[in-house]
């Protein structure tokens, strides 16, 4: 009864502030049937900045740059398994997979009619070998050796190394499954330009809208009707218009969404309980499951990460002592309010993980790392030379992530109350990249993506390392430090293997994880869950467990696919994409 009425005050009191806002909004804008609304948690630092190039430039997510402008040459379905040609039809290995040829679409232009063609995909991995801190650019040259253009519509990469799981490079090759990847660059708009200087506003991509405006709370996307998509495939996306805003404290997301002001917020933004009074008081919201947990398991756990190169953090008994002294199941009640589970690893729990999973079902009794356990943890610091309170982590945070303030202050009470000292360092934006990157931290939680098993593995691959001070690849690409040469070569044999050699595979992860198991390089919490409520009110034709298309993920690429629809593999046939509501 408690949470009801606070509930009904809190609504009262956003509607008597926002009334004012909402109304000139009102007027200024198209017709609400004719406008995606999306909401983002974070703040737009620089709305005349539009470079993703740029470590620290601007973000692919948060944006839409990455949704709505840029696309890629395949997109992967992780919930169907498909693998879908977009801007390029197909590829192919040298029998030595140490190339790969890759067959360009026809009919492809940039938003400002211009064609895209092999002259861009040459342009852009020269780009990246003269600019080496480009935004993955270091990642792609080590897979990349050089891209030749066959013709027009035709490259092939020459790698460094033999490859068979190159389309899978997210962070080399075009080709999206989980949340980004490389990104083609026109070479007309970005030749003679410096790379991390550029603003790219506005930005010319090959994706089916154009910039509008941008604040730093808010940015429109319109639709561009010459998208060359409407003319190969014969399809738009529906919304004439994508608004992305930034509405601030949950409770005005939640009261947005109440009243269709919204159709979908980002990941993190709503928890279960508020969710849960949404959809009581508005028939049109609905999330991936009717039934709680609601939420569609995200492939990017969360785990601990912890900097390997600070002692006594340097020693895996303290590391284990850690993990051993982390209550998950209370994480996961008081953090998540239920929707997810607590985590071993960094992988998904998806069926096509399961046969790595049962292969190191004797390494999970010996090393059981979501167990709680005290008194673990004093023999394991007896053991190390340690004492919890020699421990002073500084425990930084993503200030504008709900997720990351709620784990920190029931994993860092967990730690306190175990006599650790724990600074929670709460910091956003470029403060907040440069600590993690340069490994300014000795604790923070981070989701470890692409979530594919030999991918994810790599991410611990010392070719990823760096000194303290210098930028690390990305956060999960060991920003935390760690070394250790025994499983870089494991992992790298993982790689000479094809990808659907799964009984190689699978003896070589275990190999992997007899070595990453004892060193526990990062703490794993919990499975990434993704609440993601969607409104039908103006939009159908939404992903959900009981319609599993595709993904229902707003703040990733292949939200474009969510949007527009693909084609499918039968002759004629086009998948999904939202529709107006009344539409047939």
């Amino acid at each position: 009864m408690r949470r009801k009425q606070l509930w009904s005050i809190l609504a009262l009191v956003c509607l008597l502030a926002g009334m004012g806002a909402s109304s000139a909004w009102a007027q200024s804008e198209p017709a609400r049937t004719d406008i995606l609304k999306i909401a983002f948690g974070a703040r737009f630092e620089d709305p005349s900045n539009f470079n993703l190039e740029n470590p620290t430039g601007a973000s692919r997510s948060d944006t839409g740059l990455h949704q709505f402008v840029y696309e890629f040459f395949f997109y992967y379905n992780l919930q169907t398994g498909e693998y879908i040609p977009w801007l390029a039809t197909g590829y192919e290995y040298s029998a030595d997979f140490t190339s790969m040829t890759v067959h360009l679409r026809d009919g492809v232009t940039w938003n400002d009619g211009q064609p895209f063609t092999a002259d861009d995909v040459v342009f852009t991995y020269d780009l990246y070998r003269k600019n080496p801190t480009m935004y993955w650019a270091q990642l792609a040259n080590d897979a990349v050796k050089s891209v030749d253009k066959i013709d027009n519509l035709t490259v092939k990469f020459n790698l460094t190394k033999p490859n068979p799981r190159f389309h899978l490079n997210r962070e080399a090759f075009p080709a999206v499954g989980i949340w980004s990847g490389a990104v083609i660059l026109p070479k007309h708009i970005w030749e003679g330009q410096d790379p991390l200087t550029f603003k790219n506003n506005p930005p010319v991509g090959t994706g089916p809208y154009k910039l509008k405006n941008a604040t730093e709370t808010s940015i429109t996307w319109d639709r561009n009707d010459d998208w060359w998509g409407g003319k190969v495939f014969g399809h738009m996306p529906g919304p004439k218009e994508i608004q992305m805003v930034n509405l601030g404290a949950e409770s005005n997301v939640a009261f947005a969404l109440t009243n269709d002001e919204i159709d979908t917020p980002f990941i993190g933004i709503l928890s279960a309980g508020s969710f849960e009074q949404v959809a009581a008081r508005n028939s049109n919201v609905s999330a991936w499951s009717k039934d709680a947990p609601y939420a569609w398991e995200d492939p990017c756990p969360r785990a601990l990460m912890i900097q390997n190169a600070k002692p006594p953090l340097d020693k895996p008994e303290v590391r284990w002592a850690i993990s051993s002294l982390i209550d998950r199941q209370k994480i996961v009640d008081l953090a998540y309010e239920g929707t997810t589970v607590p985590a071993w690893g960094v992988w998904p729990n998806y069926d096509g993980n399961k046969p790595y999973f049962d292969a190191i079902s004797d390494l999970l009794q010996q090393y059981p790392v979501d167990k709680y356990d005290p008194d673990k943890a004093a023999q394991l610091f007896s053991q190390a030379g340690v004492k919890p309170s020699d421990l002073k982590l500084n425990y930084v945070v993503d200030s504008e992530a709900n997720e990351d303030m709620k784990v920190a202050q029931v994993l860092s009470d967990q730690l306190s109350a175990a006599g650790i000292s724990v600074t929670i360092q709460p910091l956003t934006g470029g403060a907040l990249n440069d600590a993690i990157l340069k490994g300014d931290y000795d604790i923070a939680m981070n989701a470890f993506c692409p979530g594919y098993i030999v991918e994810n593995l790599d991410l611990f691959n010392s070719k990823n390392y760096k000194p303290l001070g210098q930028d690390a690849p990305y956060y999960e690409a060991n920003s935390y430090r760690y070394q250790n040469p025994k499983l870089d070569e494991v992992v790298n044999k993982m790689f000479t293997v094809p990808a659907d050699d799964t009984a190689t595979l699978t003896k070589l992860y275990h190999d992997a994880m007899a070595i990453w198991l004892p060193d526990l390089p990062v703490v794993p919490l919990v499975q990434a869950p993704a609440l993601v409520p969607f409104s039908s009110k103006y939009w159908t034709g939404w992903p959900s467990a009981d319609d599993p298309w595709n993904m229902p993920v707003s703040w990733w690429a292949t939200f474009n696919l969510v949007i527009t629809g693909y084609p499918g593999k039968e002759a004629g046939e086009w998948v999904g994409g939202i529709k107006a509501a009344g539409s047939s």
